[in-house]
């Protein structure tokens, strides 16, 4: 590499490339040669680096040197892809797998996956498998490989962790990338880094914004573009400057230096003939000077666009059109400014088509959440909700905010029940179906590997290690989801469809102004009813996050000291909306957002005094309308059938733990065979099947060994109605596909860890299914797509309604309430009458919401899973339920206000 290094200049490279052709002259086809003088000839002269590239990938490929032809096909391929010549690259890239295979040495293979996911991550734009090619990578270059084979390997990770939102992943490569260019005292490799820092330390605050965020970013850009100027990279330059420009504040001087940054800017971006650059830095300057400079800003904010269609990237695409929208807010008029914002959520949207499969979709879509809220935002004020002259017929700028927030939420969930493709084998090639089914069955070897408490420290890290590649691998044997299938429901669609006696509160939270003090949407709730809808301001997100969590904290001492956090919650949320309801709601359809996904409705109180919310109204979660109406317009459930009930499984290990008696349904996937007995589990699971023989639905209890992960895949799941399922959750939030239900194995072939992937493939024809397990509610929330948790993978599986739990149950408070949950559900009732009736109970037990408000109903909370043995007399029984849970409720508010009295 002297002759490289040698030619950065012009001087030198003329003195390399004339020492390089009198060595050719005399070993005129020595490929090594010919690839240094590529080298040197691609910093000036690409086409001539092109035939040495070849040449010298020729002729290694005729010496069977599978480095030498890895390596020059490596650079060949750059210069294909910097000429468009896609075709070209594609062959050399399948060129680059197959001798990097052959060859059967680690750096060789990794350096073919890197190829091979750069091209995934460009080309294809799928970022998805390129992460999990790069994470095969990763595991064959660390920690042996050569420093410049980490520095690849870890540059495009974390371009594609970024790019695919997996935010705190990429955070986590560039700080080693920092370490390892300090290491190697690799400047320009340092200012890059840097400045890609920067950029994600931006996206990050806009995800969860924090007090006095802005200032540490400007000092963050600020360093990066030291280190730009110290490496002298006009190309990272040229993006700090932009980057520090757009975080410069409102004062004179700080105008001045950010209008004299993005002239250089752009300057710099002409001078390197790189189009992505001047897009970039027109975008800023359009937004950055929009209120003051109007006419200048909507120029550049063309110019952007324009460019930004002619570049052809669907990410620049969005981003400009983003740009559009902001400048358009401040330069032209309301509606102007959504036109733009809409065609922006298009190209987000058409860039999470190009994902081939639902889990990147869902990680891709979470960072552009906050266009969704800021159009929905914007929509609303366009209709005068917020006291400005409608741009807008308030009722048609409800409509559209209703649409905006429909292709926000859950869209993956929405897409594999609608398409009925995700995750199942229909439509699969039998070879593909084969492989998947291999890979499974190695998956579990290795858990249950992992399952094993004798396993060292040594065996544990390569067990993990070959568990991540075969989950990577198993993905990319998934169906591709389909799209172009899915319509959303209309705001009065949804009005037409509920009843008289429920409501719809749909929240929107956001925040009210961005990081660079543009309007941001704001928080809302969005009421809908039979007789109308409308709008209310709720706090914006900043606000509801530590508000939320400070409720669920104060929850948990079961002192009492969460009623004045009930209170305010309340009051902030939904007082306004309640009090301006039909007087015949008694059902909530809740379909929430970012923070409030962890908050117990039911436990909210108008008055420090009164009773709790759910002594009011029966409360159902629901994803998104899209999902309730696809879930309402299902057909009832067919009589008879079967209720198949799994209580406190056995794991039946070779050399068994002692199983003592656990508090609480909790534990963590390393110890999942470690968990402990749950006795009033099993008695729950008597319980149960002693209410269900009076029902149409014959039960079928398991415990013990029998209640294992093979009995449950191998029944008759068709005819199943209810599903129980009472047993240990292990929630993994980083890694959310590994959380589990831990059953007992069954069979040689199970690890007794049931986990989504195989959920999902239960084939659960609209059955309830009762999770009486810590936390199956909860997980790893992505905004937009929701929480990712236990409860989701049975509705992939085809359940119309979930009951599960937000925080760790006592197992005998657990078995209580599921008990009295099932006696009214086998009386007819629905599901969220159901279990309203049973929390009123324990109200009036004087537990704590600590002990009931966990158990939540999530998707159709009008599924009638069980009918009374008895057919005569229904609709009279019927009433007569209604009547006594109506009285419940009154004797509920009723001992509470004499309590308090007390």
């Amino acid at each position: 590499m002297c002759f490289y290094r040698n030619a950065q200049g012009a001087s030198g490279r003329d003195a390399a490339r004339r020492l390089l052709s009198e060595l050719l002259a005399h070993h005129p086809e020595h490929p090594w040669l010919l690839m240094v003088l590529g080298h040197v000839e691609q910093l000036s002269e690409p086409r001539a680096a092109e035939a040495s590239y070849r040449r010298s990938a020729l002729e290694f490929r005729r010496l069977q040197d599978a480095e030498g032809e890895v390596l020059a096909a490596i650079n060949l391929r750059i210069i294909l892809m910097n000429q468009k010549r896609i075709d070209e690259a594609r062959e050399w890239t399948r060129r680059i797998t197959e001798v990097a295979r052959a060859s059967g040495r680690p750096e060789l293979n990794a350096r073919a996956l890197i190829v091979e996911a750069n091209e995934l991550a460009e080309v294809e734009l799928d970022l998805g498998r390129a992460f999990r090619l790069l994470k095969r990578a990763e595991a064959l270059v660390f920690p042996d490989g050569t420093d410049g084979l980490k520095k690849q390997c870890l540059s495009s990770l974390a371009v594609v962790s970024t790019n695919l939102g997996r935010l705190e992943e990429a955070a986590d490569v560039y700080q080693r990338l920092v370490e390892l260019a300090q290491r190697t005292r690799e400047a320009p490799l340092e200012a890059r880094v840097r400045v890609s820092q920067a950029n994600l330390a931006i996206t990050l605050h806009e995800r969860r914004p924090e007090p006095g965020g802005r200032s540490r970013l400007l000092a963050l850009a600020r360093e990066a573009l030291a280190a730009s100027e110290l490496a002298g990279s006009k190309s990272m330059e040229a993006m700090s400057l932009r980057i520090v420009a757009d975080l410069l504040g409102p004062s004179p001087e700080e105008r001045r230096e950010a209008e004299q940054h993005l002239q250089r800017c752009l300057t710099l971006a002409d001078e390197l003939g790189k189009p992505e650059r001047r897009i970039a830095c027109l975008w800023t300057r359009a937004e950055r000077f929009a209120a003051s400079a109007p006419e200048a800003a909507d120029r550049d904010a063309e110019e952007a666009l324009r460019l930004a269609y002619a570049y052809a990237d669907p990410q620049y695409l969005a981003l400009a059109l983003r740009a559009r929208a902001t400048v358009a807010f401040h330069t032209k008029s309301l509606p102007d400014a959504l036109h733009h914002a809409e065609r922006a959520l298009d190209a987000v949207e058409a860039l999470r088509s190009l994902q081939r499969d639902a889990s990147s979709q869902a990680e891709l879509f979470a960072s552009w959440a906050s266009d969704y809220h800021r159009l929905a935002g914007w929509m609303l004020e366009a209709g005068g909700v917020t006291g400005k002259t409608p741009a807008l017929a308030p009722r048609e700028a409800l409509e559209r905010t209703f649409q905006v927030s429909e292709r926000l939420r859950a869209r993956s969930l929405l897409d594999t029940l609608v398409a009925a493709q995700a995750l199942s084998a229909s439509g699969e090639e039998p070879g593909r179906r084969a492989a998947r089914a291999e890979m499974q069955r190695r998956l579990v070897a290795v858990q249950r590997r992992l399952l094993e408490s004798t396993l060292g420290a040594p065996e544990r890290e390569a067990a993990l290690n070959e568990l991540r590649e075969l989950e990577g691998n198993e993905r990319d044997l998934r169906p591709a989801p389909r799209h172009g299938a899915t319509e959303f429901a209309t705001l009065e669609a949804v009005e037409q469809r509920l009843t008289p006696d429920e409501a719809m509160l749909a929240f929107l939270v956001g925040v009210d102004r961005d990081i660079y003090g543009d309007p941001a949407g704001g928080a809302w709730l969005l009421v809908v009813t039979r007789e109308g809808s409308r709008a209310h301001r709720i706090p914006e997100r900043t606000r509801l996050t530590p508000a939320v969590a400070l409720f669920s904290g104060l929850l948990e001492r079961r002192d009492g000291s969460e009623v004045g956090a009930a209170v305010a919650l309340h009051a902030q949320l939904l007082g306004p909306a309640l009090a301006a309801l039909p007087a015949g709601v008694r059902r909530l359809l809740l379909v929430p957002d970012g923070p409030l996904y962890d908050l117990p409705f039911s436990a909210l109180r108008e008055r420090p005094d009164g009773p709790p919310l759910v002594a009011r109204y029966e409360l159902a979660v629901v994803p998104s309308a899209s999902l309730w109406r696809y879930w309402r317009e299902q057909p009832a459930l067919s009589p008879g059938g079967e209720a198949l009930v799994l209580a406190d499984p056995e794991r039946g290990t070779a050399a068994p733990v002692p199983r003592t008696p656990a508090s609480e349904r909790a534990g963590v996937f390393d110890e999942a065979a470690q968990l402990g007995a749950l006795p009033e589990a099993r008695r729950e699971g008597r319980a149960v099947e002693r209410l269900l023989q009076d029902t149409q639905v014959g039960p079928r209890l398991l415990v013990g060994r029998e209640a294992s992960e093979r009995a449950l895949k191998s029944a008759r799941l068709d005819t199943v109605r209810v599903l129980h399922l009472a047993t240990h959750a292990v929630v993994d939030a980083e890694a959310p596909e590994r959380s589990a239900l831990v059953l007992a194995p069954g069979a040689e072939e199970e690890d007794g860890i049931l986990q989504p992937r195989e959920i999902a493939e239960l084939h659960l024809e609209g059955a309830l299914v009762v999770l009486s397990s810590c936390q199956s509610a909860s997980g790893a929330e992505l905004p937009g797509e929701g929480v990712l948790s236990l409860a989701r993978a049975f509705f992939e599986a085809g359940s119309r309604a979930v009951v599960a739990s937000l925080w760790p149950l006592r197992d005998d408070e657990a078995a209580v309430l599921v008990e009295r949950f099932y006696r009214h559900l086998t009386r007819g009732m629905s599901a969220s009458a159901a279990l309203r009736a049973a929390q009123l109970e324990a109200i009036e037990d004087g537990q704590s919401p600590a002990a009931w408000a966990g158990l939540v109903v999530l998707g159709d909370a009008s599924l009638v899973a069980l009918e009374p043995r008895a057919p005569t007399g229904a609709r009279g029984t019927q009433v007569a339920l209604g009547a006594l849970t109506g009285l419940s409720a009154l004797a509920a508010v009723i001992l509470w206000r004499r309590r308090r009295r007390a």
